[in-house]
C-alpha cells in the first residue's frame, strides 16, 4: 500500500508526469529510426518534436486541438520559407527581419500565441542548421513538421487521459506557495529586543510576488477550460478551492498593527510564540492540502493547528486577565490578529467543503482576446516604442538579422548556431538576459567536455541513441528549473545527434565558439537597442502599483455600507493591486543585477517597496475583516478619512507620473483628521476600531511616501 501511495505521489509530481511523456514520445521516434536504419531522420523529428513542445501551452482539450492546428501552420510558414529563401541571401535577410518581428508581436495577443511565435522561430532556425546539406525543397520541413506533429498527437492522448492534472497540479502549487509564505510571516512574531521589520518586510515582497504568479498561472489554468470566465464540470469544485485560496492571501497578507511595538511590549511573554505557532502549524496544513490536490485525495484536516489555536485562545484570555491599562489597546490588535487567523483556519479546514463559501458570483475575469478585431486591437496598441514587446520585438529582429549577416560575411559553414544561442539568450530586459547568457556559456561548454568523453566510451550508435532519449527527457526537466542543465543536456543532445551521421566531433569546436558570438550579440542587442534599464521606469511602476492600491481600497471602503461581497469587481481590484505589488517586487530586484551605473536610488527605493508592501498589507486587513458599518457618524468619519487618503494617493500617483502642476499636500483634507482616527471609543465594537485603527496606520505613512516621491520625481526630471 506504500509503494502505491509512493508511486501516485511520483505520478502527480509534475516534471516526473511531463519527463516521462517527454520519454514516450522521443522513444516513439529513435526505436522505428533505429529498427528501419533511418538515422538520417533522427535531428529533424526530434527538433520538430523540441519545438511543439516549448510551443505548447495549457488548454482544454478542444483549445488544445485550435492551438495546435495553428501551431503547425506557423510552422510549416516558418520552415518552408527557409527553405525557398535560404540560396538568395538578400529576401532571405529581409525575410527573417519581418518574419521574427511580426512574430514576437503576435505575443501581444497573449501567452498562447507568444509560445507559439516562439516555436515558430525556433523551428526556423533548426532548418537553418540542415537547410545546406538538403537536397530537397520539402524533406526537411515536412520531417521537422511531421516530429511536431508527432509530439502534439501525443500530448493530446496525454491529456485526454488526465485532464484535470494541470489544475490539480497548479492549484497544488498555489498552496505550496501561500506555505512559504506564511513560514516568513511567522518570523515577524519573534519577540527580539529592537524588531526591525524592513528585511522580513522585503522576504514577504518577495514570496507575495511568488504567491501571486503562483495564483495568476492557476487563474490562467481556469480560465482555459472555461466560456468567457465560466468554469463548469469537473473544474468547479477546484475553482472553488481556488476562490477558497484567494481569500487566504488576502488574510495572510494583512498587517494589523506595527510588529515591532507589540515585540517590545510582549517580549517577555509567549503570546507571539504561540502566533509564531499558529502560523507554522498553517504553513504545514496548506503542504498537506497541496499533497491532497495533486493526489485526487480528500484533505483530512490535522489536529495540531486547531489544538494551536485553542492555546493561542488561552494565553490570549490570560493577559487580558491582568487588567493592565498599557496593555488594553495592544491586547486589541492581538485579538484583530487572532481573529484573522482564526478565519484562516476555519477556511483550511473547509478545503474539503468548499462550496460551503461559494461565492455568489463565481466568474473569472476573462481578458482574453476572442475575436479577431480584439487580437488585431492588442497588436496594433503595442506598435509604439513605448511598449516592451515593440522594443523586444525590433531589438530581437535586428540581432538575428545581424548574426545572419556574420554567417554570410564570414561564410560560416554552420554558423546558424549563432542565431540558435542569440533566440534562447536576448530577453526582453538586461537582468534576464543576463542570467541566460551565464547559463548559456557554462551549459554548452560543460555539455560539450561531457560529451566529448562519452563519445569515446560509447562509440557504438546504439548506445548513443540511448543517450539522446535520455538528454531529452534530461532538457525538459530541468529546462524551467535550471537552465544551465537544461543546455548542458540540449548540447549533449544535438552533438549526439549529429554523430548518427557521422559529424559528432565536427560540431564541437563550431558549437561553442557560436554560443560565444550569440551570446555577445545578445548582450549587444539589450544594452544598445531600446535599452530597458529599469531606473528609467520604477516611477512609473511605483505609480501603477499606487493607483492600484487606491483602487483596492475605494472597493473595500464601498462594502462598510453594504457588507461583504466577493464580487468579480472587488476580485479583480484585489488581485491588480497584488499583481502591480510583484511587479514593483520583480522591477527593483532586475534593476539590482543592471550595471551599477544603471541603477538609481537603491536606498530609497527599498524603502518605497516596504512601505509600498504594506500600504497593501494594511488595507488588506480592510479586506479581510469587512462588514457592515451602521452607525452613521462612525461611517462618516470612515468616509472622510477615505476621501483625503484617496486625495494623497491621488497626489502621489501624479507625483510620480511627473505631471503634478501642485503638489503642495497641505492643500488636502481635514487637518484634524489623524486625531479623530486615534480617538477610538471603548463603545465602539471591535471591527469599528479595527477600521480606524487601519485607516490610521495608513494615514501616518503617507507623508513619508510623498517624500520618496519627491525624491523621484527630481531624478527622472534630471535624467
Amino acid at each position: 500500500m506504500q509503494f502505491v501511495s509512493q508511486l501516485r505521489l511520483y505520478w502527480a509530481n509534475k516534471t516526473i508526469n511531463y519527463s516521462l511523456l517527454i520519454l514516450v514520445t522521443l522513444l516513439g521516434i529513435v526505436i522505428p529510426a533505429w529498427y528501419y536504419q533511418l538515422n538520417n531522420l533522427i535531428i529533424p523529428l526530434i527538433l520538430g518534436c523540441i519545438a511543439a513542445a516549448l510551443a505548447e501551452s495549457d488548454d482544454n482539450f478542444t483549445g488544445r486541438l485550435k492551438s495546435v492546428t495553428l501551431t503547425l501552420i506557423c510552422f510549416t510558414f516558418a520552415t518552408f520559407s527557409i527553405e525557398l529563401l535560404f540560396d538568395t541571401p538578400i529576401l532571405f535577410a529581409v525575410g527573417l527581419f519581418t518574419s521574427t518581428f511580426a512574430f514576437i508581436m503576435l505575443g501581444a495577443i497573449g501567452p498562447r500565441y507568444a509560445s507559439i511565435a516562439f516555436g515558430s522561430l525556433l523551428i526556423a532556425v533548426y532548418t537553418m542548421l540542415g537547410a545546406h546539406e538538403n537536397t530537397s525543397l520539402w524533406f526537411q520541413p515536412l520531417m521537422l513538421v511531421t516530429g511536431a506533429a508527432w509530439y502534439f498527437f501525443m500530448s493530446l492522448i496525454w491529456s485526454a487521459f488526465w485532464p484535470m492534472q494541470p489544475v490539480q497540479q497548479s492549484l497544488a502549487h498555489v498552496f505550496l506557495q501561500l506555505a512559504n509564505y506564511l513560514d516568513t510571516k511567522s518570523q515577524l512574531f519573534h519577540p527580539v529586543t529592537n524588531l526591525t521589520p524592513q528585511p522580513y518586510r522585503l522576504e514577504e515582497a518577495r514570496l507575495n510576488a511568488a504567491t501571486v504568479t503562483a495564483l495568476n498561472h492557476c487563474k490562467a489554468t481556469f480560465l482555459s477550460r472555461s466560456k468567457r470566465g465560466h468554469v463548469d464540470g469537473a473544474s468547479d469544485r477546484f475553482l472553488n478551492i481556488y476562490f477558497l485560496a484567494q481569500d487566504i492571501h488576502e488574510r495572510v497578507s494583512s498587517s494589523h498593527y506595527r510588529y515591532q511595538e507589540l515585540s517590545q511590549h510582549f517580549e517577555r511573554f509567549d503570546i507571539l510564540f504561540r502566533f509564531k505557532y499558529l502560523l507554522e502549524t498553517q504553513a504545514k496544513a496548506c503542504r498537506e492540502i497541496a499533497k491532497s490536490i495533486r493526489l485526487g485525495k480528500e484533505y483530512q484536516h490535522s489536529g495540531d493547528s486547531i489544538l494551536a489555536l485553542d492555546e493561542l485562545a488561552n494565553s490570549l484570555s490570560y493577559l487580558q486577565e491582568q487588567d493592565k491599562g498599557q496593555w488594553r489597546s495592544l491586547i486589541n490588535q492581538l485579538n484583530y490578529l487572532f481573529n484573522n487567523l482564526s478565519t484562516v483556519e476555519k477556511q483550511l479546514s473547509n478545503v474539503n467543503n468548499p462550496d460551503a463559501n461559494k461565492l455568489e458570483e463565481d466568474v473569472l475575469d476573462d481578458t482574453e482576446a476572442h475575436t479577431l478585431k480584439s487580437m488585431w486591437e492588442r497588436i496594433k496598441s503595442n506598435l509604439t516604442p513605448d511598449s516592451m514587446l515593440f522594443r523586444h520585438a525590433t531589438r530581437m529582429s535586428i540581432a538575428l538579422t545581424l548574426g545572419y549577416g556574420i554567417i554570410q560575411f564570414f561564410d560560416i559553414e554552420r554558423g546558424y548556431w549563432i542565431l540558435l544561442t542569440t533566440l534562447f539568450v536576448c530577453q526582453p530586459n538586461y537582468s534576464a538576459t543576463r542570467q541566460k547568457l551565464v547559463a548559456r556559456v557554462i551549459g554548452t561548454l560543460a555539455g560539450l567536455l561531457i560529451g566529448v568523453v562519452l563519445l569515446i566510451f560509447f562509440p557504438s550508435l546504439e548506445s548513443q541513441l540511448v543517450f539522446i532519449v535520455l538528454f531529452g527527457v534530461a532538457f525538459f526537466a530541468f529546462r524551467l528549473a535550471n537552465y544551465g542543465y537544461a543546455t548542458g543536456f540540449i548540447t549533449l543532445l544535438v552533438l549526439f545527434c549529429f554523430n548518427q551521421l557521422g559529424e559528432g566531433y565536427a560540431v564541437i569546436l563550431p558549437r561553442l565558439a557560436d554560443t560565444l558570438v550569440g551570446c555577445a550579440l545578445a548582450v549587444l542587442a539589450v544594452i544598445t537597442i531600446f535599452p530597458d534599464w529599469q531606473s528609467k521606469r520604477l516611477h512609473k511602476v511605483m505609480a501603477e502599483t499606487v493607483s492600484a492600491n487606491k483602487a483596492y481600497l475605494a472597493q473595500i471602503i464601498g462594502q462598510y455600507r453594504i457588507g461583504k461581497k466577493d464580487n468579480l469587481s472587488y476580485r479583480v481590484a484585489r488581485r491588480n493591486a497584488h499583481n502591480q505589488d510583484a511587479n514593483l517586487t520583480n522591477a527593483i530586484s532586475t534593476m539590482l543585477a543592471e550595471p551599477g551605473r544603471y541603477r538609481s536610488a537603491t536606498e530609497e527605493s527599498f524603502r518605497f517597496l516596504t512601505l509600498s508592501h504594506a500600504l497593501l498589507s494594511y488595507i488588506s486587513a480592510l479586506g479581510a475583516h469587512r462588514t457592515r458599518i451602521d452607525k452613521d457618524d462612525t461611517h462618516q468619519l470612515v468616509l472622510d478619512a477615505h476621501r483625503v487618503i484617496h486625495q494623497h494617493l491621488e497626489l502621489l500617483f501624479n507625483q510620480l507620473n511627473d505631471h503634478c502642476d501642485d503638489c503642495d499636500t497641505s492643500l488636502i483634507g481635514d487637518p484634524n483628521l489623524e486625531a479623530r482616527l486615534s480617538e477610538w471609543r471603548e463603545e465602539d465594537e471591535n471591527s469599528v476600531k479595527m477600521v480606524l485603527q487601519q485607516l490610521y496606520l495608513i494615514y501616518r505613512m503617507l507623508p513619508e511616501l510623498h517624500s520618496l516621491a519627491n525624491k523621484f520625481a527630481v531624478r527622472v526630471s534630471k535624467s
